[in-house]
């Protein structure tokens, strides 16, 4: 496939790219949605936190730490489109967000919770170990990679019987890049009477959230993936109805206290990537999220068809979803553990890229941001076939 030049950005790009300096040198990093990436500015307003907390301990945890976090928690709710004057709580990531919903949902003995075989494996686990204490027991809705809207929706209300009392559903899938219509599965659900935990790993920065239309019944959502926030920062929000039910797993000095300061002061812990979120979602907004998502949604589809040509893939048969910036490739190889080959991918092409196994089936999972070009998935391309 021949090469292409950059063309969703304009001059800048080699500005933008250089706000990203932290990155390693001469490689080609295009797994943004595995653990995120900060551009340095992001990163030295987390550090001056860390100063503070450093300078005076006793300072910054009696005075500084609780009207940090409220002042970002605002934010994060406002950019998430939460309800008016509302608050989200900022916790580590979102399997700690749904470790917290599944804990605080009502469950008995032979009630079912309904899951998906693309959810990302931890919160099942935690769906699972919830239903195992309850003694309920955990559904899997199995949806081909290459459904579409309509037969995913299908699907998971086909799943629902009498005896459903929780679903637990991802907006962007991890391990399949897939994107699934909450926007019509978190009514219709909720209509059958069962409490709908949205699993959002990927979503906040990547797509518009609108928390106050959407209305689940629980909500969790990575910032430190497309919202520039330095690792670990994610955001959880709970409808009113439930906020007198959470239970923070780990009992800390919030216990006492409201939704949200309940969930997220845990003694020590370092919560300066949680504060520095607001200047995470203020460099998006700088940039101009939906410049961004254009950019990484076509560099994604870029990427993808790269790969296709050089397996000799028909791009038609491949998954992909509008506003996902990240595509899948199925690769032809049984290895018993991906990493292996995700590192062998690393050490001989530079490059890094995702390797999850899902159903049996090895993909190679890429991902786009603007600190990628066309011309790091053209080596990637060009390199496959030696290292399968």
């Amino acid at each position: 496939m021949e090469t292409l030049e950059n063309p969703f950005w304009g001059d800048d790009w080699t500005e933008i790219r250089a706000l990203f300096d932290t990155l390693q040198p001469g490689h080609a990093y295009l797994n943004h949605g595995g653990f995120g990436n900060s551009p340095r500015t992001v990163l030295l307003n987390q550090q001056q936190w860390r100063d503070r907390m450093n300078a005076n301990a006793t300072r910054f945890f009696r005075r500084e730490l609780a009207p940090g976090m409220a002042t970002a928690s605002r934010a994060v709710a406002e950019f998430l489109g939460a309800p008016a004057g509302d608050q989200v709580a900022l916790v580590t990531n979102v399997t700690t967000a749904v470790t917290i919903a599944v804990g605080s949902v009502p469950l008995a003995a032979g009630d079912e919770v309904l899951v998906t075989d693309h959810g990302y494996l931890t919160s099942t686990w935690a769906a699972e170990r919830r239903a195992r204490e309850a003694g309920a027991s955990v559904v899997t809705a199995r949806i081909p990679l290459t459904a579409d809207a309509a037969q995913i929706a299908e699907i998971v209300l086909g799943t629902v019987t009498p005896r459903t009392k929780v679903a637990l559903i991802d907006h962007i899938t991890s391990s399949t890049a897939r994107r699934f219509p909450i926007e019509e599965l978190v009514p219709a659900l909720q209509e059958r009477g069962v409490i709908v935990i949205v699993d959002a790993a990927h979503a906040p920065g990547m797509v518009p959230i609108d928390l106050a239309s959407l209305s689940p019944d629980f909500w969790g959502g990575n910032l430190h993936k497309w919202g520039y926030v330095p690792r670990s920062a994610g955001a959880f929000w709970a409808a009113p109805k439930w906020r007198s039910t959470l239970r923070n797993p780990i009992v800390s000095w919030g216990e006492t206290e409201q939704f949200p300061t309940n969930l997220q002061e845990i003694g020590t812990h370092d919560a300066t990537s949680r504060l520095a979120a607001p200047n995470g979602i203020a460099f998006l907004r700088a940039l101009g999220p939906e410049r961004v998502r254009e950019h990484n949604v076509k560099l994604a589809e870029y990427g993808q068809a790269a790969l296709a040509s050089a397996l000799d893939v028909d791009p038609a048969t491949l998954p992909g979803d509008p506003g996902v910036s990240m595509r899948l490739l199925p690769l032809p190889v049984a290895e018993d553990d991906p990493r292996d080959l995700q590192g062998e991918i690393s050490d001989r092409l530079g490059v890094e890229v995702a390797v999850p196994k899902w159903n049996g089936r090895h993909l190679l999972r890429i991902s786009a941001n603007v600190y990628n070009a066309p011309a790091e998935y053209d080596r990637l391309a060009a390199g496959i076939r030696s290292v399968l």
